[in-house]
């Protein structure tokens, strides 16, 4: 089958303007917003925890990592950071100059990407945000189904609407089995490597109004945190999360590869 350049994309506490749904009127106080301490230690949590854990243990590793962060991002936060995506293959560290979301998405992708090479694939992984230890083989597996659908129309969208909500505490995992379409989370879109647009342009919510979109939901895919410090508000869902019972447990084990006695020691 045709091979693919696979890219993920993490933004870590980035202060661009635009691009989130908790908006403000400077850079200034976005970085004020997203650098609080107390805000940090739960996004490292989460990103170790959960997204780079999952990124590493990946079954099929042939892809590449961007971790998208302000340039001012002040010690301990950058040297931390540096040090937790080292440890992945193909993981890179980006401090970018805050500027509108997208300009500065396009900005770090399209540098990336060989405009003479395969088809791009490129999946938003946001620092909560978990997959399924084979969400890449699934996506070059789908990928040989459907890539003469992407030939006609050069965009494309793999989307696995299975997964957990997920919270992190002291006493244990909670958590709410869910599917969602077109969630944003183990959603991949393909793209022509010499388009100018990037992942990050579609917003994920009108993926099926945007592109043929193929959508999967036999197997749970993916992690979306939850812990109130969400940009998008679904911290109102929280009152729906129940404690992990046996079985989800080894679902995170075994399907995601969480370290729940890692995750319990982390606070």
């Amino acid at each position: 089958m045709p091979d693919l350049q696979i890219l993920a994309v993490t933004r870590f506490a980035y202060p661009g303007l635009g691009g989130y749904q908790v908006e403000h009127e400077t850079v200034e106080e976005r970085q004020a917003h997203l650098w609080e301490p107390a805000r940090m230690e739960a996004r490292f949590r989460s990103l170790e925890h959960i997204s780079l854990r999952t990124l590493t243990s990946q079954s099929d590793d042939s892809f590449r990592t961007i971790v998208v962060t302000g340039d001012a991002l002040p010690e301990p936060w950058r040297s931390r950071l540096v040090s937790l995506v080292s440890g992945l293959k193909g993981g890179e560290v980006v401090f970018h100059p805050a500027r509108h979301h997208r300009d500065a998405m396009r900005d770090v992708i399209l540098p990336r990407i060989d405009p003479e090479g395969p088809p791009s694939m490129q999946f938003r992984h946001d620092d909560d945000d978990g997959v399924a230890r084979r969400f890449i083989a699934r996506c070059r597996e789908v990928w040989g189904h459907v890539h003469p659908l992407w030939e006609h129309h050069k965009r494309l969208a793999i989307d696995f609407n299975r997964g957990m909500n997920l919270h992190l505490t002291r006493q244990g995992p909670l958590v709410e089995e869910r599917f969602e379409t077109h969630l944003g989370v183990a959603q991949a879109i393909i793209l022509a490597p010499n388009n100018q647009r990037t992942g990050m342009h579609f917003p994920h919510h009108r993926i099926g109004t945007l592109m043929p979109s193929v959508t999967l939901p036999d197997a749970a895919m993916w992690l979306r945190g939850v812990d109130g410090t969400n940009d998008s508000r679904i911290k109102t869902h929280m009152d729906r999360l129940k404690p992990a019972d046996d079985a989800q447990k080894r679902m995170l084990r075994r399907r995601f590869t969480l370290d729940l006695k890692a995750i319990r020691q982390s606070f």
